[in-house]
């Protein structure tokens, strides 16, 4: 720690030497400028002090803190905190490493498992005053929970691993349950500026559907394109052996179309890669039913199970209250004791399954 201070970021210069870069596109970022816009600048980012070697004109130098910095200059913010430490060039180096890695990045599904957390305590909160106790914006607040939606173990894996980006998670979660795992190949390989057009279109051709009172055509195969990996490209150039059977299979003749088959290929658009692609769709969509189905016939069982204890209960009653008519002794006496902990019960079934 050093002397803490608020200062104009005008005075305040970038490190020539940057551990890490700012993507000023990503949501993240975008979020945390949001937030500022809305809540202020939080806390302090660390600086140095140094003098400009040609105007000899005094100035903080950042040391850590690149995002926050970054962020509070697009917000439009005039001065923020800084703790002002005494380092010399290569105490900065550690410095910037030591903070890089203390830095742990909390997963989006423990994020919104939080926001539920603090919501459930609070039923009457609303997300405005949620986003102010967290100081995040509403925006960031409203996504977050949009996650909830998700309740495939899954894809929140895939989510937490940066496979899914959040802003095709985001999209996905617009989905029915039933319909995000058919969306998963697309949201894991489509950038944001294809996926999510194509989730809204979805979205509203479910609308459409129910509003008319009918069923929503299901949603058919779609080949995704994707590049492949480069040493499987770097490969194939220098011992070409997919590409002659690609050529031979299709019966290509001509130089241009040889080039566009070469081009579907990099993109797994070729007619061997579009039928890989649609046996592994089938093969999920298959074990999803599958899934469906098994979980119908618990739930029926369960049904069946919880009718059979309340029949069973029902006819202890009625002969109960015979005994009880004709001076008898009960021949159930315990009947009035709950034992529902060992009765069956029936339980709605979950969302995405027939009840």
């Amino acid at each position: 720690m050093g002397a803490l201070k608020t200062v104009k970021i005008s005075e305040i210069r970038e490190n020539p030497v940057a551990l890490r870069t700012v993507n000023r596109q990503s949501e993240d970022y975008l979020g945390l400028v949001g937030s500022m816009q809305e809540k202020g600048f939080m806390g302090a980012i660390i600086v140095r002090e140094q003098i400009d070697p040609e105007s000899k004109e005094n100035f903080y130098e950042l040391v850590d803190g690149l995002h926050r910095f970054s962020a509070a200059k697009d917000a439009g913010i005039s001065e923020i905190n800084v703790d002002i430490v005494p380092l010399n060039d290569d105490l900065v180096l550690e410095a910037q490493i030591v903070a890089n890695i203390h830095k742990i990045e909390t997963k989006p599904a423990e994020y919104t498992a939080q926001l539920r957390r603090v919501l459930a305590r609070n039923p009457m909160m609303t997300e405005a005053e949620l986003a102010e106790k967290v100081r995040k914006s509403t925006t960031w607040i409203q996504q977050r929970l949009s996650l909830t939606k998700i309740d495939n173990p899954e894809i929140i894996t895939m989510i937490d691993e940066g496979k899914i980006t959040l802003i095709n998670a985001y999209a996905l979660a617009k989905l029915p349950q039933d319909e995000q795992a058919k969306f998963v190949d697309r949201a894991i390989t489509q950038q944001p500026d294809e996926f999510v057009p194509a989730v809204n279109a979805r979205v509203k051709e479910i609308k459409e559907a129910k509003r008319k009172g009918q069923d929503p055509a299901a949603a058919t195969f779609q080949p995704v394109a994707h590049i492949r990996k480069m040493k499987d490209i770097k490969a194939e150039t220098e011992n070409p052996e997919i590409g002659p059977e690609l050529v031979k299979s299709t019966g290509v003749k001509k130089p241009v179309e040889a080039f566009a088959l070469a081009l579907a290929w990099v993109l797994h658009l070729d007619p061997e890669s579009i039928k890989a692609q649609e046996a592994e769709y089938n093969e999920r969509t298959a074990k999803r039913e599958e899934a469906k189905k098994a979980k119908q016939v618990e739930h029926a069982k369960k049904r069946e199970a919880a009718a059979k204890a309340k029949a069973e209960d029902a006819a202890k009653a009625s002969a109960n209250a015979e005994a009880a008519a004709e001076g008898k002794p009960l021949p159930w006496p315990d009947l009035g004791k709950d034992d529902s902990k060992n009765r069956p019960t029936e339980q709605a079934p979950e969302e995405g399954t027939e009840g």
